[in-house]
């Protein structure tokens, strides 16, 4: 049973019993809204990947909160191994310390699989963060803003997008806290890790 009784007595959840990533993320959506990301288990399960970019977006899915991998990985492709070594080494390293000690935004509406959408990480004390963006199912809307929070109003920061979706930036927190993070991805059902770090960096 989710809730605070058992969270009291418990290291993690697992929030959600069908592992697609679109169930992965409105689970995640609705109970980070009460509990903390670090808490919330998510299972990777196979998913249908034609392209790199969908495998992406399925391992993203889940690496919000508690990430668990539930495959047969040596069904896996060279390509798809070496894009998850790489993914998950970036969970444990960079990730993993943002979702347990950074704050939680929704950027964007619960996810529904149609329209993009998205959470921000930041951590205030070190001004840094990171945007998880998800791409749904619409043919031509390749582009998104997602309109930040909690930035420093007079800062200016480096935007990095780390699958490389676009060039790195330099954006003021004006920009980002207005009209918005400018994302764009020209696959259907893809995703990006966008860090956001201070200017001085």
């Amino acid at each position: 049973m989710v809730d605070f009784g058992s969270a009291a007595h418990g290291d993690y959840f697992s929030i959600i019993d069908t592992y697609d990533p679109l169930s992965n993320r409105r689970a995640f959506y609705d109970t980070s809204h009460v509990l903390p990301s670090a808490m919330l288990e998510t299972y990777v399960e196979k998913w249908p990947t034609s392209r790199i970019e969908n495998f992406r977006y399925m391992l993203g899915s889940g690496m919000m909160g508690w990430l668990t991998i539930m495959i047969d990985t040596s069904a896996w492709s060279p390509e798809q191994h070496a894009e998850a070594r790489r993914e998950i080494d970036l969970y444990k390293k960079e990730l993993r310390l943002l979702i347990s000690d950074a704050s939680l935004y929704h950027v964007s509406a619960r996810p529904d699989g149609v329209h993009w959408d998205g959470i921000q990480h930041w951590d205030p004390e070190r001004q840094r963060g990171v945007v998880y963006a998800f791409r749904g199912t619409i043919e031509r809307e390749n582009s998104h803003h997602f309109v930040l929070r909690g930035l420093q109003a007079s800062g200016r920061y480096w935007v990095k997008f780390y699958d490389r979706s676009s060039a790195d930036r330099k954006v003021t927190a004006r920009e980002l806290m207005g009209k918005g993070l400018k994302v764009t991805l020209p696959v259907q059902n893809s995703s990006e890790l966008i860090f956001i770090e201070p200017e001085a960096r």
